[in-house]
């Protein structure tokens, strides 16, 4: 096997993990539309709500995030791939954020596991009706 072929594994591995907590983030989107006009924290995503909706937040986020993950792997045969360490560091903070952050604190204790909840349930019921 070629010696560049198992490091690069590793950038594969970190891009496929950060496109996946992007997806997982616009699934939850999807989950929680009726709601997210009024929760959304983020003020740019609040204005592209405010303009275009949450159906048009989805697709922005959508689109980026495969030009994004394309751009990454492009990156990988490049001096320049160390940028996927601090991208993917960034994904998994931010999956733990909107997974287990409240306004009261931290959910250990209570409710931690809702958001993943959330998204499973939405499959299943999404393919098994």
């Amino acid at each position: 096997m070629n010696e560049k072929a198992i490091p690069n594994l590793g950038y594969f591995v970190m891009i496929f993990l950060a496109g996946f907590i992007s997806v997982y983030d616009n699934i939850m989107n999807v989950v929680y539309m009726r709601t997210l006009p009024s929760d959304e924290q983020n003020p740019v995503c609040m204005r592209i709500i405010a303009s275009l909706g949450v159906e048009g937040l989805v697709l922005i986020k959508a689109l980026s995030t495969i030009i994004a993950v394309i751009l990454m792997c492009a990156l990988v045969y490049t001096k320049f791939r160390i940028v996927i360490v601090p991208i993917f560091i960034f994904q998994v903070l931010f999956f733990f954020y909107i997974n287990f952050y409240a306004s009261t604190g931290m959910m250990w204790a209570h409710d931690w596991y809702r958001g993943l909840q959330s998204f499973v349930e939405f499959y299943w019921y999404s393919c098994f009706g």
